[in-house]
């Protein structure tokens, strides 16, 4: 018996260690400003997750107040990162594509609601999407399916040209106007009606309507080759440079005050010569409503924007970008002028946005918005964590004591003590899960956990019976 107490006990202490070790977001005192808690929280955020650099920016009154740039841009060379370091945004290139196809919109180059048949000349879209339109494709109302986010070039080598990538690429999931489902091949294929309707490369129109209008010097969707910090995946190795076949879907390049630019302009009175108040607002103005993970995250699309309605009932816009290596996020509230950007160079960097995002809420004086229900998964892992060691010291203190169990649980014991061994040995040969994204310190522990509990089931079902 004090031999078993005492196996509970360095159990129970394994715990409290563990659960103490991934930090909390201070959250805001009465003695410390929001960039003094930002500060604190990408720091600590950083140090346990693993995430190489960030740069932060953030806005209120419709002005960029504070911007700091936080760790490596790349490690292994010890070069610091820069407040205007060059990042792939990713899916952030969507709100900015949104605003170059309402521009095309409001000039009459483009409507919005005519069938995307009437622009398209190399490309023949199915039968079955005959009737799609702009607007299906900017709110991911299309039907379309994701897409290969994995189909990923060198820059300087040949890579199979938007047509080609599209014909690859396309599936249709859904009726068209049926309902939301994200889509980047909807993306891309808004590139190709832009540049068929207008006759222009996508890059260049998009540099000559929006970004060099509202003032985004460093931004550009062609790649551009000068020094960027080195991306990471999400085990912290080194991404070498890559571009994508489709631009608008996640090819943008910026640095954090290019982005802070763009959404300044998308602010309730900001003065740009790109769209009218109207044009803007259509952009924020919710399509369809999101389901699914994404819903956890937001309660509406638009045109190019996640939408929300905040706890004190003031609308909210925001999109955030991933890729292989990189991160973003911006988050605004037009009528009050108030927003952040985030910027990283990592693919761990989830739950770092997840606790800005917590504090800047807080700074609001709002609940804290959707995209911080991140967090919740580190408690529930931390919960399955425990649970894990548990089973595991219950398992194996049940196999030694042999006594006579159904069969059907002998069995049901076996087959869980089996999955739960089996299913971290999968998930760490794969590329990319979400739980790796959401749980980027805590997912190897979570499998350990698993492993061990499995093995504690494997062996109380294994246990020799006790024999009468």
């Amino acid at each position: 018996m004090p031999g078993e107490r005492m196996r509970l006990a360095v159990v129970s202490g394994l715990v409290a260690v563990l659960l103490a070790t991934f930090p909390v977001s201070p959250g805001i005192g009465a003695d410390g400003t929001l960039p003094d808690r930002l500060t604190e929280s990408v720091e600590a955020r950083m140090a346990a997750d693993g995430v190489a650099g960030a740069v932060v920016v953030l806005i209120e009154g419709g002005e960029p107040v504070w911007t700091k740039a936080f760790g490596m841009a790349d490690p292994t060379s010890v070069r610091p990162m820069k407040a205007d370091a060059l990042f792939r945004v990713e899916s952030i290139s969507k709100p900015v594509t949104a605003w170059g196809a309402m521009r095309l919109a409001e000039t009459g180059r483009l409507d919005l609601d005519a069938p995307i048949g009437a622009c398209l000349s190399r490309w023949s879209p199915p039968e079955a999407m005959r009737k799609v339109t702009p607007r299906m494709l900017l709110s991911h109302t299309a039907g379309i399916g994701l897409g290969d986010f994995a189909a990923r070039f060198p820059p300087e080598e040949p890579r199979p040209d938007l047509p080609t990538h599209i014909a690859q690429d396309f599936t249709l999931i859904a009726a068209p106007g049926s309902g939301f489902s994200y889509s980047d091949t909807g993306y891309n294929l808004m590139e190709l009606v832009v540049e068929d309707c207008t006759g222009e490369d996508f890059a260049a129109l998009m540099a000559r309507e929006v970004l060099a209008p509202l003032g985004m010097a460093g931004a550009s969707f062609d790649w551009i080759g000068a020094e960027m910090p080195v991306g990471h995946d999400l085990r912290g190795g080194p991404v070498a440079p890559y571009v994508y076949p489709g631009r608008a879907s996640g090819g943008l390049h910026a640095t954090a005050a290019d982005i802070a630019r763009f959404a300044v302009a998308g602010m309730e009175g900001a003065e740009q010569p790109v769209l009218s108040p109207e044009g803007v607002a259509a952009l924020h103005r919710p399509q369809v409503a999101v389901g699914g993970l994404f819903g956890m995250a937001a309660q509406g699309y638009g045109l190019g924007h996640f939408t929300e309605v905040l706890s004190d009932g003031r609308a909210a816009v925001w999109h955030g970008g991933q890729g292989h290596g990189w991160m973003s996020h911006m988050h605004i509230v037009p009528e009050t002028g108030d927003g952040i950007v985030i910027l990283s160079n990592s693919q761990r960097a989830w739950p770092l946005f997840a606790a800005l995002l917590r504090d800047w809420s807080e700074s609001l004086g709002v609940a804290p918005v959707r995209m911080t229900r991140v967090l919740w998964a580190e408690r529930l892992a931390r919960l399955g964590i425990a649970l894990g060691l548990l089973v595991a010291t219950f398992g194996a203190w049940m196999a030694r004591r042999p006594r006579r169990r159904p069969e059907v649980a002998r069995i049901a014991a076996a087959g869980i003590g089996a999955a739960m061994i089996l299913w971290p040995l999968w998930a760490a040969a794969q590329d990319y899960l979400f739980l790796f994204s959401i749980l980027p310190g805590l997912w190897p522990w979570l499998g350990a956990a698993s492993g061990l509990a499995g093995l504690g089931l494997a062996a109380m079902a294994l246990a020799p019976e006790r024999q009468r």
